[in-house]
């Protein structure tokens, strides 16, 4: 009896997996279109890191190039240096700067300084180095761009949010700021710095309880857990879809289709596509 048991319950097994391997198969031929696919493109594109798809990103060449070839939005990530400087950088550690694990909040910022941001991804990018939020929003500042600001997830600094937020201030540029987070007691103290500045909640899966459980007037939702029913909810309690990820025009149509207010991408000059 057990032998049988056993049998069916491998049977069971076997039969699951095939129908979970069928179902993403299924789920991928008909939800991303041709990498090349004919059709425009009329959600809003949002330059991730700027235009991180031509230039190192998160610098201010990329951020100057994203303007160059007409993104309207920009995205960028803020971190905090050893004495307290606020800079933008996106990853956890230096590794594809300095080939170790340190980070950014192991280094004053002069000592960033020192570091070339730019040659890992090209040669003639040798002489950028990890901008200030300074330097980034007074350049920014000369162009109509909206900002997409992430505040990244340093832990628990108390004054990290509302130093991010003055310094928007300072130079005028809260209209057209959209803060996102992770976080979202990053979000909330936001919000009571300034209950009208938008947010947006970051997710790395698409749950439609979003709204829900993480009030905010965006949404940015990784591409590949995104489903209509969590479009449909976020719509609904009337805020708007953003998703990450899509490297090519065929994904960002689909998207498109999907119904998302807009996509963040690593490609914002959709020529080059």
């Amino acid at each position: 009896m057990r032998l049988k048991s056993f049998s069916k319950v491998r049977r069971t097994v076997v039969v699951t997996l095939v129908a979970l391997l069928c179902s993403f198969f299924i789920f991928n031929e008909f939800s991303f279109l041709p990498a090349d696919a004919d059709e425009d493109i009329v959600v809003q594109i949002v330059a991730h890191r700027g235009y991180s798809g031509a230039y190192p990103e998160n610098t201010l060449s990329a951020f100057a190039g994203a303007y160059a070839c007409g993104a309207k939005t920009v995205e960028f990530d803020v971190r905090k240096t050893k004495d307290d400087q606020l800079v933008i950088f996106h990853d956890d550690t230096l590794e594809r700067l300095t080939g170790d694990e340190t980070t950014v909040a192991d280094y004053t910022y002069e000592e960033l300084l020192q570091l070339d941001a730019g040659s890992w991804y090209g040669d003639e990018f040798i002489y950028e180095r990890i901008p200030t939020l300074d330097q980034t929003l007074s350049l920014l500042q000369s162009t109509n761009m909206r900002i997409f600001c992430e505040l990244k997830n340093i832990g628990d600094d108390p004054e990290f949010v509302e130093e991010v937020y003055n310094k928007c201030a300072e130079y005028g540029l809260l209209d057209k700021i959209v803060f996102l987070s992770f976080n979202y007691d990053y979000l909330a103290t936001i919000k009571e710095l300034d209950p009208k500045q938008p947010i947006m909640m970051l997710a790395s899966f698409g749950k439609s309880d979003l709204p829900t459980k993480y009030p905010a007037e965006y949404y940015g939702i990784n591409m590949k857990t995104l489903t209509p029913k969590t479009v449909r909810a976020i719509h609904e309690s009337g805020a708007k879809v953003y998703s990450y990820g899509p490297e090519n025009k065929g994904q960002m149509l689909s998207l498109q289709r999907l119904g998302v207010d807009g996509v963040i991408t690593d490609y914002a000059d959709l020529s080059v596509l």
